[in-house]
């Protein structure tokens, strides 16, 4: 791994950019330092946008312990964003990638789940045994929920409710005594609250089958097999054999409490066929309607044997064969993948029949479309994958890939992007620029997210398709004269124009958009990582940041002083300041006034809340408006061990004038912990503005003592 971060961080930075397209500005997420932390992904969104969850290969600065693989949450606020570092304190014999490893968040972001084999809590299980943890972001709480069992025995994360109350997953582990009958294979469990449930169960609670039984249909891939689990947590879908060496079965569970068969045939023919393989491909939101692929007949109407598309409506148990033909077509679905609308009501598939007279190939990939019991034919797609494709919440448009020529304007065998409209029946090449740009032989994809790939939690999805129906979409084509480079951007296609995501300005070469990252479900913040500058205010050259493109969003140049009114002003007013290019700015365009810079000594009762609780506030003198920074480091390794300087504070403020600024230090958890178990804790202080440079280094010498705590400020 430290190849993949040496060659993240030698990427040269952009040679500077207009502004994105339709009406987008761009602000910089990690507004401050970030160690040079190569970003790996965002994992979780709220649905306007202004929360994030995201990933980077080592901590950010602040970050309560130093995980190789650190999280981080950030926020919008009306100034810029905020950065905080989520972790936990725990011990490691090696770097660690992996573990503690983040499976889940609410809906609010507020609350996750962790799995790790090194103990997070006192008496959690250790190394090779993975412990469950709930954590409550904002109060900092976590909680002990049980084991997953050991590293080997195949733990997958599945599902979880949008407020994380209820969770599945499967093991092969045996972690209760209702298990212990099972003789091969894994088997669905259910956190609800803290409390272990086994899931394939009949109302009696016992076990269906001995040889286990798997959530959803048992794939990790949440992007196949969608709402394993109800959003409200109330049903869970799993799927096993009635017994070892039999067809799997689909069921739900239900309220912890009831058990039904889902893929119980409804055929009343004398002459329905035999029981045979049933796969659950998809569920609802709320959980009211499964979708299933079997070549078994399960309704009348169905009197071949090839692989159909069923729907089950729940609770009346209502089954409808939704791949429907003429008489004597068999429909073949192909994939066990569908896209379906919230409401159940569209849901897009794919068969290698023609089910739709003089529409569709037979033997080909034919995308359809079932409209409230309509079917539609969409295109003849060769190369479709139906879980990289999107759908809107209520159906009406799909967005996909192909690198087949779908439509007359495709001159290239590259691939490009498609979108289909259901109200108006029409397929749309996306990626084709005015006056026939678009068809070079360059890729237009829904590029895979991240350093390591996809780093969305199972319960997320990367979004290349909002609410509103606008696409994005990545490309080394340029299709905008505003592209003026030949590498990656991302474009957004909405109300039939194409807008730049990215610069286009890149140095050519310099792979300076690394991921889209996703965007938000209202379509107004479009994410990606970049280590081109972009901003006045980006000073970290050449390192990671995490970008938004925000509808009518932008701040304000934080190097820049706030005009003051009223008795504040002092003096006239300067004239506006035009923004400097990035790459002309440096160090010395700005002479720093003369004047007081520097932390006035900690009195009395703030040292003593610094010593005892870990908070307090500094008193700063600055003589100009500008951008504070305040570190604190400290030695956390024990003394007989080699270590360096960890940071366990940080603060930022915009200071409009001269004056004395209060700055509110928080400790970390690990340092507040060490200052404890150790007895004392040397601080290093170290505070930049943007237009003074560095005030010189205080240091704070932190002193425990039996029942009170007090700190001694030293030089």
């Amino acid at each position: 791994m430290a190849w993949l971060a040496a060659s993240l961080l030698s990427l040269p930075s952009g040679a500077g950019a207009a502004v994105p397209g339709h009406g987008r500005a761009w602000e910089r997420v990690t507004s401050g330092d970030t160690n040079g932390a190569p970003m790996l992904g965002v994992r979780a969104w709220s649905a306007d946008g202004d929360q994030i969850v995201f990933d980077s290969l080592s901590p950010l600065p602040g970050a309560p312990a130093g995980d190789l693989r650190a999280n981080a949450t950030a926020a919008r606020t009306p100034q810029g964003w905020t950065v905080t570092p989520v972790g936990n304190v725990f011990t490691a014999r090696a770097p660690e990638l992996e573990y503690p490893a983040l499976l889940a968040s609410s809906a609010s972001l507020s609350s996750w789940l962790w799995v790790s084999p090194m103990p997070l809590l006192p008496g959690a299980p250790s190394d090779p045994m993975l412990g469950l943890y709930r954590h409550q972001v904002a109060e900092e709480t976590l909680t002990l929920l049980g084991s997953g069992g050991g590293r080997s025995d195949g733990f997958t994360f599945m599902d979880a409710s949008a407020d994380l109350d209820h969770a599945a997953f499967q093991t092969q582990a045996h972690l209760l005594p209702a298990d212990a009958g099972r003789t091969e294979g894994s088997d669905a469990y259910e956190l609800a609250g803290s409390t272990l449930h086994l899931v394939g169960v009949d109302d009696a609670g016992v076990p269906l089958s001995s040889c286990g039984s798997v959530v959803g249909n048992g794939a990790p891939d949440s992007s196949r097999t969608l709402n394993a689990m109800s959003r409200d947590g109330r049903r869970i879908f799993f799927s096993a054999p009635p017994a070892c060496n039999e067809p799997q079965r689909v069921y739900v569970r239900e309220d912890g409490a009831r058990t039904d068969e889902v893929s119980a045939s409804s055929c009343t023919r004398p002459d329905c066929d035999a029981p045979q393989q049933v796969t659950f491909v998809g569920a609802t939101p709320d959980g009211s309607q499964a979708f299933l692929v079997t070549n078994q007949q399960l309704t009348d109407d169905d009197v071949d044997e090839g692989s159909d598309l069923y729907r089950r409506t729940l609770p009346d148990g209502a089954l409808t064969r939704l791949s429907t033909g003429p008489p004597g077509v068999v429909a073949s679905v192909s994939q066990p993948v569908v896209r379906a609308s919230d409401d159940g009501q569209r849901v897009y598939f794919v068969a290698t029949a023609a089910l739709v007279p003089g529409s569709g190939e037979e033997g080909q990939p034919n995308l359809y479309l079932s409209d409230r019991g309509t079917l539609r034919f969409v295109a003849t797609v060769e190369d479709i994958d139906l879980s990289r494709a999107e759908i809107t919440h209520d159906g009406g448009t799909i967005a996909f890939t192909s690198a087949h020529a779908l439509l007359p304007g495709d001159l290239d065998a590259s691939t490009d992007v498609y979108r289909y409209n259901a109200a108006s029946g029409t397929l749309t090449q996306l990626s084709l620029g005015d006056t026939g740009r678009g068809n070079e032989p360059l890729n237009a994809d829904f590029e895979v997210t991240g350093l390591l790939g996809n780093q969305a939690l199972p319960n997320q999805l990367v979004r290349h398709l909002s609410d509103d129906g606008r696409v994005f979409f990545t490309t080394s084509e340029a299709l905008v004269p505003e592209d003026r480079n030949q590498t990656n951007d991302v474009y957004e296609r909405a109300d039939g124009t194409l807008g730049l995501i990215t610069s286009g300005a890149a140095n050519d070469g310099s792979n300076a958009t690394l991921a889209f990252e996703g965007v938000s479900a209202d379509g107004r913040s479009a994410f990606f990582i970049t280590n081109e500058t972009l901003l006045a205010a980006d000073h970290n050259r050449g390192d990671d940041d995490l970008y938004v493109a925000r509808l009518g969003g932008g701040f304000p140049d934080p190097t820049l002083p706030t005009p003051c009114t009223g008795d504040a002003c002092q003096g006239p007013l300067p004239g506006r300041v035009d923004r400097l290019s990035p790459d002309s700015l440096s160090a010395t365009d700005i002479a720093p006034p003369a004047g007081p810079f520097g932390l006035r000594p900690l009195q009395g009762q703030a040292r003593r809340r610094l010593a005892a609780t870990g908070r307090t506030q500094l008193l700063l003198d600055v003589s100009t408006a500008g951008r504070v920074t305040l570190v604190a480091r400290a030695r956390m390794a024990p003394p007989r061990r080699a270590g360096g300087l960890t940071v366990v504070g940080r603060t930022e403020v915009t200071v409009s004038r001269a004056g004395v600024v209060r700055l509110s230090l928080r400790l970390s958890r690990a340092a507040v912990r060490t200052l404890k178990l150790r007895g004392s804790l040397l601080l290093t202080l170290t505070v930049r503005h943007s237009v003074l440079g560095a005030a010189p280094t205080s240091r704070i010498s932190l002193v425990e003592q039996a029942s009170r705590a007090h700190g001694r400020r030293t030089r």
